[in-house]
């Protein structure tokens, strides 16, 4: 018996659609590259539970007539392309044939287009890849996709798919990437009776991007050449908080690309934390023989001829926007620092007295300021020790007073500076009393209900419904916490009670940080709720730790060493940033010439 046989054509296409179709919005990406490639001027999506149980696609287009409707299911049947050459000046966003053939192997689907209104269009129904039907339907010229039960025949992926509210997200990340790769297109996505995206047809770039935004900063534009490359776009700050949206095109292509991804990161870095949450869009135009679009199964990514110079033209573009965007600031005139005055304790590292009609219960018994910290040494007990023995350098260490060493004082209010064995401790206090908190926080979230305290008004989060559809999975563990939300409104979700020692900001943006990990998170839900929490006292912990420029006395810095000695990790914060910086006896000996 031969031990080589050719598949089937509906297996082949099973095959085909695993590597096409990756989740709803890979649907709606692929029909709607079709429409633009058809001449469409108006883009109609509507969705059902994120895309899982409806996709249709409608549009202005071309249309077919009743026999490339027929031949369209055909894998690898294209009018895009005729020849060798055209591969290497593809200037469709489809070229391959695979999509339509892909989909409807994998889904109860329907094609109704029309080339000419007066001869009447065509209808034709496809239930996992089989044909069942053709027929001829009145339409006007154009061409409506409806895909149902997405992946109802292959349960194997069908269970890989996540909630109707993340599956909706990307779908909306999906048509916000094509309708600034088209802003002359106008562009509809509904999702049951609401409407979320609605965009008519415009001449200026900058427009569709601000109406994609909500926030009202007006957006910066930037441009940079670099031979024959050209890169434009625009960039928003943000609050200072969330992960940056990022939309890369490349010759009008959404794509996606690590590298790209990481120069744009590395500038946002460098322009500071005002450009947490921003929105960027990064236009690329290069010579279509220059960049290779068929990389990619479903033409994700792309690969450039000369990869180095697009890479450095982003960056220099990029940074252009993020000069640009923080603006000028006039110096008129330059006061002394005062000296700050003594502040009351405050438990959660606030910068004002607490209303004395609020009573005070902190959350987390707070490791510096108020109950629990150390009362003040006296005044011998900061005298300088007994000399240990002398290292071989002459230079003498003092006896540690704390689990780091000898306590010598605080640097420009941010660093704690000590003395070991081995030379000079520094210690961030920020980031030190963030591990000290968010290891309270975790066994926190263990427990029950916290307490909390009810606002007068409710703090109101506008959100897209993927983000404020997750809050009845976020609301549990933010209630451990004493942060109570729920949702408002289908696109509004309301923060009703704060820990007391926790501001209504601070819980807002955690709030938002959190929703938008939980539309992110993939796998068991085991593992979504662990990593919710991690994420949660991660950041619940960074916006109540002390800030820098913050002065702490004798007795405030020694209880935060202790605590932060009985940590879990005292060494790394929870985002990874270290703690202790440690510089050698020999390297400060060395650049003071001694060595």
């Amino acid at each position: 018996m031969p031990q080589i046989r050719v598949l089937p054509d509906q297996l082949v296409n099973r095959i085909a659609a695993g590597e096409v179709v990756e989740r709803p919005a890979s649907v709606v990406k692929e029909l709607v590259e079709n429409s633009l490639d058809a001449g469409a001027r108006r883009i109609r999506i509507e969705l059902a539970a994120g895309g899982r149980s409806l996709i249709r696609v409608s549009d202005d287009g071309s249309g077919m007539d009743a026999d490339d409707v027929l031949l369209a299911l055909e894998r690898h049947a294209t009018s895009k392309i005729a020849r060798p050459e055209d591969l290497g000046h593809i200037a469709t966003l489809g070229f391959r044939g695979e999509a339509i053939p892909s989909i409807a192997a994998v889904s109860r689907f329907e094609l109704i287009s029309c080339a000419d209104p007066a001869e009447g269009g065509t209808r034709v129904t496809v239930e996992g890849g089989r044909i069942l039907g053709v027929e001829g339907v009145a339409r006007p010229q154009g061409t409506t996709v409806t895909v149902r039960d997405l992946f109802f025949n292959v349960p194997a992926r069908r269970k890989f798919l996540r909630s109707p509210e993340t599956e909706l997200r990307h779908a909306q990340e999906t048509v916000a990437a094509a309708s600034l790769a088209r802003p002359d297109v106008g562009f509809e996505l509904r999702h049951g009776p609401r409407t979320l995206i609605e965009l008519t047809p415009a001449t200026d770039p900058a427009g569709r991007f601000a109406a994609l935004g909500r926030g009202n900063v007006a957006p910066a534009r930037f441009e940079e050449r670099s031979g024959q490359v050209r890169v434009w776009g625009f960039i928003a700050p943000g609050r200072g908080s969330g992960r940056p949206a990022l939309t890369f095109l490349v010759n009008g292509r959404p794509v996606r690309d690590r590298l790209l991804v990481g120069a744009v990161m590395r500038v946002l870095r460098e322009g500071g934390g005002g450009f947490g949450g921003a929105r960027a869009a990064v236009f690329v135009e290069v010579p279509p023989e220059e960049v290779d679009v068929n990389v990619h199964p479903a033409k994700a990514e792309v690969r450039f001829a000369r990869s180095g110079q697009v890479f450095a033209a982003v960056e220099r573009a990029v940074r252009q926007g993020v000069t640009a965007s923080h603006g000028h600031v006039g110096v008129t005139r330059l006061e002394p620092l005062a000296p700050m005055p003594e502040r009351a304790a405050w438990p959660y590292g606030g910068t004002s007295t607490p209303d004395p009609g609020i009573a005070e219960v902190p959350l987390f018994e707070h490791p510096v300021y108020g109950r629990g910290s150390a009362p003040a040494p006296a005044a011998d007990d900061w005298a300088e020790p007994a000399p240990a023995s002398a290292p071989r350098s002459g230079a003498r260490p003092c006896a540690p007073d704390t689990p780091f060493g000898r306590l010598i004082g605080q640097y420009r209010r941010s660093f704690l500076l000590l003395e070991d064995e081995e030379g000079l401790v520094i210690v961030d206090q920020h980031v030190a009393h963030e591990r000290v908190l968010y290891d309270r926080i975790r066994k926190r979230l263990a427990g029950s209900a916290a307490p909390a305290q009810r606002l007068l008004t409710p703090v109101l989060i506008t959100l897209d419904e993927a983000r404020a559809g997750a809050i009845g999975r976020v609301a549990p563990l933010l209630v451990r916490t004493g942060i109570e939300a729920d949702r408002f409104a289908q696109d509004t979700v309301r923060i009703s009670a704060v820990p007391p020692d926790c501001s209504p900001e601070a819980a807002q943006e955690t709030v938002e940080r959190l929703l938008e990990r939980a539309t992110d998170l993939d796998g068991v839900p085991e593992r979504v709720t662990a990593e919710l929490e991690e994420e949660l006292a991660a950041s619940l912990s960074c916006r109540a730790a002390i800030k820098v420029n913050h002065p702490l006395t004798p007795a405030e810095q020694m209880a935060l060493l202790r605590d932060l000695a009985a940590s879990e990790d005292p060494y790394r914060c929870p985002h990874g940033r270290p703690i202790i910086l440690r510089l050698s006896e020999a390297e400060i000996e060395r650049r003071l010439g001694r060595r």
